[in-house]
């Protein structure tokens, strides 16, 4: 009997999509709609689910799982869905393989280039046919600038690669812990880490966030640490959305506590027509598509759609993020 997927918004790319379908009936929400989920899954025997964000799984849906073996999220994070509450129900959840951190590096990059170079503004003036609106204004180059991280995975060490080769920048990274390997991977690219994240804002002419949205990192970047920035420094955010107190960044920039910031992330994804980053000129904004590259979605999908499929049927995955939860709750 053909598997049953329930299909939460469309995947970053349809060939991943033509590949569930091969292997399962697929039901596609096109939006997000707790309730309609819950009643199709009230009043059909479904083997697995696959979402994107913004789409969430709660408990409420979760309570509605009885047949569901794995879920999978689109990407690497997985705050979109509940996992402790999935893990109670049996629920294997899985995210996806490290394939967009390419495409990510790039993206932060280029906001950061974007940033320095004000090419958001100049864009828009240039279209009102406000060329003289470059008088009196400079760019900031890079070279011989320091860049602070915060965090230091694999995103972050190809944006330390390119930066420290391509522009001369130093580089300073800010880890919970200095590990023997991740010593040995900062001295191969020659950067310096840090257990004190106050130090990476303090000294940073830009900062770039590649960290994951915990409890712990929680609106972790606050006034408390914008206030110690240069102000002529800059910020960039293509990690989640959550770890920046938004308000924070919004007063913190009016006021001229630092310079501007590239945001891809938000914390409240779409973000609200109101938002109040719209209102800030120093804010240079895309939506959340860092590591949609071509390359990457098209890989990204395939594999996940295959994941999916593998755990459904019972193989362990190293992509099963609540694996060895289940397995102590199994007494396996």
């Amino acid at each position: 009997m053909s598997l049953h997927i329930v299909q939460i918004l469309p995947m970053y790319h349809p060939i991943g999509e033509e590949k569930l379908k091969e292997f399962a009936d697929v039901k596609v929400f096109h939006v997000f709609n707790e309730q309609e989920i819950i009643s199709y899954l009230q009043q059909n025997v479904v083997d697995g689910i696959i979402l994107r964000a913004p789409a969430k799984i709660t408990p409420a849906i979760l309570d509605q799982c009885e047949h569901v073996k794995a879920i999978s999220g689109a990407g690497i994070g997985l705050d979109n869905i509940d996992v402790d509450y999935a893990t109670k129900k049996g629920i294997k959840v899985l995210h996806a393989p490290k394939m967009n951190s390419e495409a990510t590096a790039e993206h932060a990059v280029a906001l950061l280039l974007a940033v320095m170079k004000d090419i958001s503004r100049f864009h828009l003036e240039m279209k009102k046919g406000n060329y003289s609106f470059r008088d009196g204004r400079y760019t900031t180059e890079l070279k011989g600038k320091t860049l602070g991280l915060v965090g230091f995975g694999s995103i972050a060490q190809k944006v330390a690669k390119i930066l420290k080769n391509g522009f001369e920048m130093n580089v300073l990274a800010y880890v919970r812990t200095i590990s023997a390997d991740r010593q040995e991977i900062a001295n191969s690219l020659g950067v310096e880490l840090t257990t004190s994240i106050e130090k990476v804002f303090r000294k940073s002419d830009a900062i770039s966030l590649h960290i994951p949205l915990t409890e712990e990192t929680k609106e972790l970047i606050d006034k408390k640490l914008f206030n110690i920035m240069k102000p002529s420094a800059v910020i960039i955010n293509t990690a989640r959305g959550g770890i920046i107190n938004e308000k924070d960044l919004v007063s913190s920039l009016k006021n001229k506590t630092f310079s501007r910031a590239g945001i891809d992330v938000f914390t409240v994804e779409p973000p609200t027509e109101n938002h109040p980053f719209f209102q800030i000129d120093e804010i240079t904004m895309t939506p959340h598509i860092g590591g949609i590259s071509i390359e990457a979605a098209k890989k990204t999908s395939v594999v996940i759609a295959e994941n999916l499929l593998k755990a459904i049927e019972g193989e362990e995955l190293s992509v099963i993020a609540n694996l060895d939860a289940l397995h102590k709750i199994q007494g396996t």
